[in-house]
């Protein structure tokens, strides 16, 4: 009698990549992040109360490394929680928030690579990771009290250009760089352009 194989949907080296991406991202989100927030506040003042949300966007570059790495559907929300809950053991300072902030940013990231049938095409990764930084931008703004029309507009805007940008396309680039350098392989990397 013949056992029938199971087939996972995420293997080992999936599970490591998730792991490994996601001590690095909490490491940064924990200790980096709020250096990073207290320098740019003061550049972007001219935006008033939503300063920080032009660099929102770095927190994004780890489920945006994740996606890319594994590119498999539902992959980075899957990611992103556990990243929030690697921040928790770390002791942000958001607490249990840290895995809804995580979590909403892995679900705008795999909403964008899923319009392009999470396949590593830029323009998935940037519109994913716009959305992503939007709406952890958003939450942040209703949870402290911020709301205002200036600052759900303005903050939205920015939040998704940063998103864009600096977790987007810096994220894109530097799984650029690994592939070229030969740390990681483009096994079973559906799609990846890459830039000349």
């Amino acid at each position: 009698m013949a056992e029938a194989t199971k087939k996972r949907f995420f293997s080992t080296m999936d599970l490591l990549i998730m792991a490994a991406v996601a001590v690095v991202g909490a490491v940064f989100s924990s200790f980096v992040w709020p250096a990073v927030m207290n320098v740019a506040t003061p550049i972007f003042a001219f935006l008033g109360p939503v300063g920080w949300i032009a660099v929102s966007g770095i927190y994004v570059i780890w489920p945006v490394i994740a996606g890319l790495l594994i590119c498999k559907p539902g992959a980075v929300t899957i990611y992103a929680i556990l990243q929030g809950f690697v921040e928790i053991l770390f002791g942000n300072a958001f607490g249990a928030m840290a895995m809804v902030y995580s979590g909403s940013e892995g679900l705008g990231v795999d909403i964008g690579m899923g319009i392009f049938r999470w396949k590593a095409k830029l323009p998935g990764v940037m519109i994913g990771a716009g959305l992503g930084s939007l709406i952890v931008d958003e939450i942040y703004i209703f949870l402290f009290g911020m709301q205002s029309t200036y600052t759900i507009i303005v903050g939205g805007i920015t939040g998704f250009i940063s998103g864009a940008v600096l977790g987007g396309l810096v994220g894109w680039l530097i799984v650029q760089a690994l592939y070229k350098t030969g740390v990681v392989s483009k096994i079973g990397l559906k799609g990846f352009e890459e830039l000349d």
